[in-house]
């Protein structure tokens, strides 16, 4: 009988800092390719758009670029995350300890399959708020809301400038984001 090792966070600072992309989900590694120029161009607007909530909601916006420990066996790396000022504790010296307020992903044709089923599983597992997963080829984001066990209560998709379920007076501008 095969048996698979369970990584960890601590794992993770084993491995060389080679800029690759690592997760652990579900104690599993996951690594991903660098983004395409679009994927990257989707991350940064909606990421330009969150900071400007942020200075005027309060609360820190990051991109793709710190680790968000869910959990000793659940590592991410999301595109995008918000955190509100009610979880601002949750920011480590090394990494984000706990669920943002917001994660994005934007998705590619390599990632989409663990983007829709594993990780939104895990993020709502772990509470987080609110998901969205940015799709630039169609032009659309789906809005996950409402985390109850491992999904989603609310789920809807949008073609046009999306309201956040969980920021207040946030509009996600898709004019801006998808250009």
């Amino acid at each position: 009988m095969a048996h698979r090792a369970v990584l960890r966070y601590e794992d993770l600072e084993s491995f060389p800092n080679d800029d690759l992309r690592r997760e652990i989900l579900d104690g599993e590694l996951n690594v991903t390719p660098s983004p395409v120029p679009r994927h990257a161009k989707v991350v940064f607007e909606i990421a330009r758009s969150l900071g400007a909530y942020a200075d005027e909601a309060g609360g820190q916006v990051y991109g793709s670029d710190v680790d968000i420990v869910l959990g000793a066996e659940n590592v991410v790396i999301p595109d995008v995350i918000y955190i509100a000022p009610d979880r601002m504790q949750t920011i480590g010296q090394k990494a984000v300890f706990g669920a943002p307020s917001l994660i994005v992903e934007v998705l590619s044709p390599s990632t989409q399959h663990i983007d829709r089923g594993k990780k939104r599983a895990i993020y709502a597992r772990f509470g987080v708020p609110e998901y969205w997963l940015a799709d630039p080829d169609a032009n659309t984001v789906e809005r996950c809301s409402g985390p109850s066990g491992d999904s989603y209560q609310t789920i809807e998709v949008f073609t046009g400038d999306m309201p956040a379920a969980t920021l207040p007076g946030f509009v996600l501008p898709f004019e801006k984001v998808f250009r």
